[in-house]
């Protein structure tokens, strides 16, 4: 009987929209779970978090540190032992930090006579000896407070679970004024609804304008409370204040547990959540719930490999790859809109969190592989996004548009999601959202129209937009072509071409011009300067492979395969020595090849298409090998919501989707000598390598590959692709 409560628990506590039950793979090594390792991407520039949450879940609940710059916008660094709380939302290997809502800290003692950090922040210290985490758990224990501290998460809801030693009565504070990074509490708003529910909401401005947090939180102790407005305390039963705080004391209990339900839309939202998700489960079962929502997400994939490294790496890539976007509605289908107001259910599951400047480029390939029944939801996300705000967002936090990166790369996932049939909008919707994000005047795009490319004296990082604007559009127009708009096809192939205006023969180079045609000068191709030169968080050594749809025609700009390749080789032996202000992004360095950031993430795939793919092979080894540790700081750069994981996953597996639109991936090389995929829409497909050395033929479904591509659909159709290995010759 117990198992049938669980299995139906299940249901409820990892309900979303557009989910259904997968077959998974036997692994032959045993349960991926043991190679998971939150902890990874936490240190060095990874900007990850080791907490809570289930796949693509509403919840990430997490510790905080007090933040030391921008290594900590995820709010936790692995350098630090210093605990503020923990927090029920989270961002994973982004850039710039927000979120950190609903902070919980549990403590002993008197909170007034607490010492406080420069904010006026009670803290505790830790050590990482008595810290663990694994897919859907966390634990730590304080030793200044003698709490062990566990936490877990449904897709809505996170369960708090802790043990209190000694003598002192046990505390815990709710603080809804607690800020880090660029985020900031508006207003917050407090109520004891009896003595064991407590509920509230932050309404708070930062990185995302205007976000709204709504949440409901039972304990299975009861307390009583001291509510404190700024640090002083205030009488009553509910408070709203710009910065509110509560202390819950539970006297001598030895043991609580609570459940907190969020929601973006209210906090009734935020009840319901809880009844549908969590009600019923106790910490340990809801624990379990999340290990069996991970271990089918992961099982997905199968590796064989003699080294443990490297299934360490394979899966918490993996599992870094399924964190975002993140589904932002409530069980009965509610959401908060780009438009700031609160929707109803529109029949599709929404979702939010897209950094689609990082993602677009392998995350959202991997997600049309892994988890195709979630893409069409995603897909009238975007598209959602747009009826609200008459744009696709650019880079889309809880519903704001922060317009913090280039381009406008909800296109290419549209587009590619349509091309492999896993959407079910409306194509001339579709057609009409891509074409208006492109016919806007803002940043650049009308200076791009007029001039063919975007003239450096008129808008900042004008190279970078002009050969990314030139991809959106190929992308536009394979849309328009199957949807046989002719008129629409022509224009934006037109316009696709825009990359060709800024190469300059004489150096090699995408370079800058002005309006009147001219190079801008003087020109250093290893110069940088954050967001104020013609290339975004890049340089010119950086940028001037981007042409993923039109390989051949880029080659055709050197002049010869020859040089095109002398220059690729150039990339990655020259020196790595720059001029300016380098910006932090611009890390994991081979010569100016920068793995630490998106912009480059193709161009070792741009070998296969000419006689020297040997060298791809090569440079994608040193690359995993190199920028991919199976310890804290083992990411060369920031995880950006899963593309550095998704980039690794793919280059293990053997192929990467260089040009992300329509379901082309490039053959590399495999890390393992066996990998199994049992896809949701597709059969059985495993990639086998045999041999050592560099790749000498490739075969699938026992028929020799003269092509260095395999299509979205030969996967899906199932059976072997094999890598036939030989050893190096002079």
């Amino acid at each position: 009987m117990y198992k049938s409560l669980l299995l139906g628990l299940a249901s409820l506590a990892l309900s979303c929209a557009g989910c259904s039950a997968t077959q998974t793979v036997t692994s032959p090594d045993q349960d991926p779970l043991q190679y998971v390792d939150p902890f990874i991407g936490t240190g060095g520039h990874g900007h990850t978090f080791p907490g809570a949450l289930v796949p693509f879940g509403m919840v990430q609940l997490s510790p905080d540190n007090p933040s030391q710059g921008w290594d900590w916008t995820s709010g936790y660094h692995y350098s630090d032992d210093t605990l503020i709380g923990f927090s029920h939302t989270h961002l994973s290997g982004t850039g710039v930090g927000d979120m950190l809502d609903v902070l919980f800290m549990p403590f002993r003692g008197d909170y007034l006579a607490r010492e406080r950090d420069e904010k006026g922040r009670i803290f505790t210290r830790y050590g990482h000896d008595r810290e663990s985490a694994s897919p859907g758990y966390y634990q730590l224990y304080l030793p200044q407070e003698q709490v062990n501290a566990e936490l877990t998460a449904t897709t809505r809801t996170g369960l708090h679970r802790y043990r209190y030693e000694g003598p002192q009565a046990a505390r815990l504070l709710v603080d809804l004024g607690y800020a880090q990074n660029y985020d900031k509490a508006v207003v917050t708003f407090l109520r004891v609804e009896d003595n064991r529910t407590l509920s509230g909401y932050r309404l708070s401005t930062g990185w995302a304008k205007f976000q709204p947090v709504y949440f409901v939180a039972r304990f299975d102790k009861p307390f009583t409370h001291q509510l404190y407005q700024e640090g002083k305390a205030v009488k009553g039963a509910k408070l709203q204040a710009e910065q509110g705080q509560i202390v819950l004391d539970f006297a001598d209990a030895t043991q609580i547990e609570a459940r907190v339900g969020l929601s973006y839309v209210g906090i009734e939202g935020a009840r319901a959540n809880l009844m549908a998700e969590a009600q019923n489960l106790s910490f340990d079962e809801a624990r379990e719930l999340a290990a069996g929502a991970w271990r089918q997400q992961l099982n997905k994939f199968a590796v064989r490999d003699p080294d443990q490294r490297n299934k360490t790496k394979f899966y918490t890539a993996l599992y870094h790859s399924f964190v975002a976007p993140q589904i932002f509605h409530d069980t009965d289908g509610g959401f908060f809109g780009a438009d700031g107001s609160v929707h109803a259910n529109p029949d599709y599951g929404r979702y939010s969190l897209f950094s689609l400047w990082d993602t677009f480029r392998a995350l959202h390939p991997l997600l049309t592989l892994s988890d195709p029944q979630r893409v069409d939801d995603m897909v009238k996300s975007l598209l959602g996004f747009y009826d609200e705000t008459s744009l696709l967002p650019t880079w889309d936090l809880m519903s704001n548009e922060t317009d913090v990166m280039i381009g406008y790369h909800a296109v290419p996932v549209l587009v590619d999601a349509y091309l492999k049939g896993l959407t079910s909008a409306d194509p001339e919707h579709l057609f009409a959202a891509v074409k208006a994000s492109a016919m806007q005047d803002g940043f650049g795009l009308d200076l791009y129209r007029q001039y063919g490319y975007i003239p450096s004296e008129l808008e900042v990082e004008a190279v970078s937009k002009t050969l990314e604007y030139a991809f959106d559009d190929w992308a536009i127009a394979q849309l328009a072509s199957a949807l046989d708009k002719p008129d629409e096809f022509a224009y934006f192939s037109r316009r696709a071409q825009s990359y060709r205006t800024l190469f300059d023969a004489s150096t090699g180079f995408m370079r800058g011009r002005d309006k009147e045609g001219s190079w801008v000068s003087p020109f250093n191709p290893t110069y940088v300067e954050h967001r104020n030169t013609d290339y975004t968080e890049a340089n010119a050594w950086q940028y001037s492979f981007f042409v993923p749809q039109d390989v051949q025609g880029l080659i055709g700009l050197f002049g010869s395969e020859q040089n095109f390749v002398a220059k690729l080789d150039e990339l990655f032996t020259t020196s790595s020595e720059m001029q300016g202000d380098v910006s932090p992004d611009i890390s994991g360095l081979i010569g100016q090849y920068a793995h630490g950031n998106e912009p480059v993430h193709h161009v070792a795939y741009l070998y296969a298409f000419t006689d020297d793919r040997h060298k791809m092979e090569q440079r994608i080894a040193e690359i995993r090998d190199s920028m991919y540790l199976a310890q804290p700081d083992g990411l060369a750069g920031n995880d950006d919501l899963g593309q550095m994981s998704a980039w690794y996953v793919f280059s293990a597996l053997g192929f990467y989707p260089m040009n992300p639109v329509g379901g082309d991936y490039v053959l590399g090389i495999p890390q393992f000598e066996q990998a199994m995929l049992n896809l949701p829409a597709g059969k059985p497909f495993t990639v086998r390598r045999t041999g050592q050395g560099q790749v000498e033929s490739v075969w699938l479904n026992g028929k020799r590959l003269n092509q260095p591509v395999i299509r979205h659909q030969q996967i899906l159709d199932g059976g072997e692709l094999h890598f036939q290995l030989a050893p190096l010759t002079n």
